[in-house]
């Protein structure tokens, strides 16, 4: 009985889903043999654009598409991407598939012009920590060069400084510090906005999110409350605008991008710079003022969000897959999201668990056929 048990709780853990990350995204590249050719296809079950750059190489190769491409799949659809065929049709053929692929559409340039409201709730305090153009200690990666931290008190209500749609969602994270196996285990929302921009917002507090992957929200709505996890030295709030970039040697990867924020009333429009003080208030007149010491008043400026870690390939996933029939064991996986050891577990647990059933059943009989004889 403990096997079968333990065969359910390993069906059990396969079919749930694992915590929101590019990784974690339903999107697969397809390769399906088609007569005397394979058909690559790009399937994205997800509520964003993804951009996916690819290769392949092998021998005796030939495609109907130049390489590498670089094409962007929208929400919730499939694309057929090539077709690869051999290039001798006397010959057999055989290749490699690598591709990358990130969050955003790429082939769209951001408004530079957007103007963001504050990304927390009205009347909260703040004071800027880390800035563009201040004092950096881990805003050093592609995707934080222009990352905003922002210092508040945790269980501040977080919201959304743009209208979006929710890509990416991590809350059952709990603990923060600086050891490195908390680089990324932050929790995070992320927004994709029309103009193919996102933004991130980082190190939520557990369990707190009010929003879920595929919500439209619009700015200034609720999304989490700010908390201290993952790698962090004191309760704060990561703010990144990212668009999707694909680097030369073929990585899809996030690329921070200026942000500029407006707020009070009448309107005042400015950029944070580091130990900024803050009201965020759209109803009164205000400015923007530094702080007299020099220094935050709340000690976040050594913090880092999830994505800056100092990995050369952030939020990417890439793959190779060989197409012959010594590797139909991955062909397996690619093509359905389960590793092949779990397809022949699978069975073989359930007619387990039907024998033992049948098995319990077989016993039940025989005990009520003695009762009745009795």
């Amino acid at each position: 009985m403990t096997q079968v048990l333990a065969c359910l709780l390993v069906g059990i853990c396969l079919a749930l889903p694992a915590s929101a990350s590019i990784k974690d995204y339903p999107f697969r590249l397809d390769t399906r043999q088609s007569g005397r050719e394979h058909v690559l296809s790009a399937i994205n079950d997800g509520p964003a654009f993804i951009t996916i750059a690819a290769q392949i190489q092998g021998s005796n190769v030939a495609s109907d598409r130049d390489w590498p491409m670089v094409d962007v799949i929208p929400p919730h659809s499939s694309r057929r991407l090539a077709r690869v065929f051999a290039a001798n049709p006397a010959e057999g053929y055989k290749f490699n598939t690598r591709y990358s692929h990130g969050f955003g559409n790429s082939k769209k340039t951001p408004d530079a012009e957007f103007r963001y409201r504050l990304p927390l709730g009205d009347g909260t305090k703040t004071v800027v920590g880390q800035a563009p153009g201040g004092e950096i200690t881990t805003h050093t990666g592609p995707d934080s060069l222009y990352a905003v931290d922002f210092s508040v008190a945790e269980n501040t209500p977080v919201v959304a400084a743009r209208d979006g749609t929710v890509i990416d969602v991590a809350d059952n994270f709990t603990r923060g510090g600086e050891e490195a196996d908390l680089l990324e285990r932050a929790n995070v929302v992320t927004l994709l906005h029309d103009d193919g921009s996102m933004a991130s917002y980082v190190h939520l507090a557990p369990h707190s999110t009010k929003v879920k992957l595929g919500d439209k929200v619009s700015a200034g709505q609720m999304l989490a409350y700010s908390g201290n996890t993952g790698y962090s030295t004191g309760p704060h709030l990561h703010f990144a605008v990212t668009k999707a970039t694909v680097r030369k040697n073929g990585v899809v990867a996030s690329e921070s991008i200026p942000t500029t924020f407006v707020a009070f009333n009448p309107p005042r429009v400015f950029t944070a710079e580091q130990n900024m003080s803050l009201v965020v208030d759209y109803q009164q007149p205000g400015n923007p003022s530094a702080d007299t010491l020099g220094r935050p008043t709340i000690a976040t400026t050594k913090a880092i969000a999830s994505s800056d870690t100092a990995l050369s390939e952030p939020d990417t996933l890439v793959i190779e897959g060989r197409h012959d029939t010594s590797y139909w064991m991955d062909e397996i996986e690619r093509r359905t999201g389960y590793p092949g050891w779990a397809w022949i577990a699978g069975p073989i647990c359930i007619f387990i668990l039907l024998a033992l059933l049948l098995e319990l059943y077989g016993t039940f009989q025989v005990h009520e056929s003695r009762n009745r004889a009795l």
